[in-house]
């Protein structure tokens, strides 16, 4: 019977202890820009291919990206982009080069970076639409432009194009 009611007492410890915990961990996790920047930038950072970075550039999420990047010179590219918000679980991404234009899905928040390769070649635009409806989100999109050595290269060489599976 003494071991029941010790048993409940420390049950009910646990419980208190882990509802206190869980509060202070839902503070310490609001959303901060500059913790999101760091964040985001880790996840572009998180890669083992040898890259030279051409371009970079951190935005607002708000504030969306209409960028024209040039790919000069003989060696393939990789567009790298993370975006990490309060809110938003997604954001459309479109990339153009010439007739070709694809779209693709940025996940936020994701500790993955999506990579997109490029063959050198004529200049090529990206595009995130700017956010305008009420309540504006709060949020980050950080993105690099890298040449890689062609042996690098992982997945489709063109992620505009695309290539047949």
């Amino acid at each position: 019977m003494r071991i029941s009611r010790t048993l409940t007492v420390l049950f009910a410890i646990a419980a208190l202890a882990t509802a206190c915990t869980h509060d202070e961990g839902s503070r310490a996790r609001q959303w901060e820009p500059d913790d999101a920047l760091q964040r985001a930038q880790r996840a572009l950072d998180a890669d083992d291919a040898d890259t030279t970075q051409i371009a970079e550039a951190s935005v607002y999420l708000a504030s969306g990206i209409d960028r024209t990047l040039d790919t000069p010179g003989n060696k393939p590219y990789r567009f790298d982009i993370a975006c990490d918000t309060d809110g938003v679980s997604t954001v459309n991404l479109s990339v153009t080069r010439g007739a070709n234009e694809r779209h693709f899905e940025v996940r936020c928040g994701n500790r993955q970076t999506l990579r997109l390769n490029l063959p050198a070649g004529p200049a090529f635009t990206v595009r995130i639409p700017r956010i305008d409806k009420e309540p504006i989100p709060s949020g980050v999109i950080v993105w690099n432009l890298n040449s890689l050595e062609p042996n690098d290269v992982r997945g489709c060489p063109d992620d505009i194009k695309g290539c047949k599976q």
